[in-house]
């Protein structure tokens, strides 16, 4: 049945703020009208109040399911009233003909104001993991306002490059070496007697050895050279039982936490690797550190992680530009999802 039909309806927030559309839908079939019309609501409407567009933020993991990060800020994004999207970073595709386009599996993505990544996944290769960064950039350059930004995000995954900015920064870090010649490793934990081996892109604690023996490390380092993988190296920071968590958005410290290890023979005070929190108030220094850091770094939240050394004070050892708080929350009460998303909002409405 073909049939003409005019459509007349108004959204408003107050009489002050209102506006009709019409829209003129002729010599259609029925339901071919219907679903017309209903794309036009989700795509104009549903995301718009009182005529003002109504942001559409995505929370960016790689987990099947959102993690519980990720379920706070999609819960936080709808308290606000905005829609929230989570989109899994080994869907995401991109085109360039003239002009970018983004794709979620087979369909285009669009109305999308912001996106919050809370990881790249589990990357397997160099050329996984800069497809996924250049994803993100060509999200920034279609105008999606990405937290945090994409140059700041891959500055602070790559360890080495965050510390050497750091350091250059006037922030205390620990003493470090980056190299593929197993000999050089060997005298670097001569030389400091005792030595965290890392890898140079990760996080929670994983894959962190703690040696005193040379010998050993150089066992470590030929089985690393062998797998033709790059040797990361750090003096160990003579730390007293605990280290501090800062965590920072908007240049303003949320809150901050103690870390605890609850093994004796455990050195990692990671919550992932079973360590505990409590709430702490750390000194004007410490906090003024982890803002510092996260300014040099380009970042908009992070937790910062400093310990104290028994002989040269406050030392930064790592930035996180996607952290969890499950530990922070426990011992604060503090949900940073809300602030992350408040900031969010700010940054995509300025």
């Amino acid at each position: 049945m073909n049939f003409f039909i005019f459509f007349i309806f108004k959204c408003s927030s107050s009489e002050s703020n209102s506006s009709v559309i019409y829209v003129n839908l002729s010599f259609l079939r029925a339901g071919v009208i219907i679903q017309l019309f209903a794309e036009f609501i989700v795509k104009e409407y549903l995301i718009s109040i009182g005529g003002q567009r109504v942001l559409r933020i995505a929370v960016v993991h790689d987990a099947k399911k959102p993690d519980l990060p990720s379920k706070e800020l999609l819960q936080a994004i709808r308290d606000r009233g905005l829609e929230p999207v989570f989109l899994r970073i080994s869907g995401l595709s991109a085109s360039f003909n003239g002009e970018i386009a983004l794709f979620y599996g087979r369909r285009r993505i669009s109305n999308l104001s912001g996106a919050i990544i809370r990881s790249l996944g589990s990357v397997t290769s160099v050329e996984q993991y800069v497809r996924r960064l250049a994803l993100l950039k060509n999200m920034e350059q279609t105008g999606v306002i990405v937290m945090n930004p994409v140059d700041g995000l891959a500055l602070a995954r790559d360890k080495y490059a965050a510390l050497t900015a750091l350091s250059r920064a006037g922030l205390q870090v620990p003493k470090t070496l980056v190299t593929e010649d197993i000999g050089l490793a060997y005298d670097f934990v001569k030389n400091v007697g005792k030595a965290v081996i890392k890898p140079l892109i990760g996080s929670r604690g994983y894959g962190s050895v703690l040696v005193d023996n040379p010998e050993v490390a150089f066992r470590i380092f030929k089985t690393l050279a062998s797998f033709n993988q790059v040797i990361y190296v750090q003096e160990y920071v003579d730390k007293k039982a605990h280290d501090i968590r800062v965590f920072v958005v908007d240049n303003k410290v949320l809150a901050s936490i103690q870390r605890f290890s609850t093994k004796p023979d455990e050195w990692r005070t990671n919550i992932a690797q079973g360590g505990k929190a409590k709430a702490y108030n750390p000194p004007e220094e410490v906090k003024e550190m982890a803002i510092k850091a996260c300014e040099v770094l380009g970042l908009w939240y992070a937790g910062v992680d400093i310990a104290e050394d028994r002989e040269k004070g406050y030392v930064i050892f790592e930035v996180n530009a996607a952290p969890d708080w499950q530990g922070l929350v426990e011992a604060t009460g503090v949900r940073p999802a809300k602030a992350i998303v408040d900031l969010m909002v700010k940054k995509s409405r300025s």
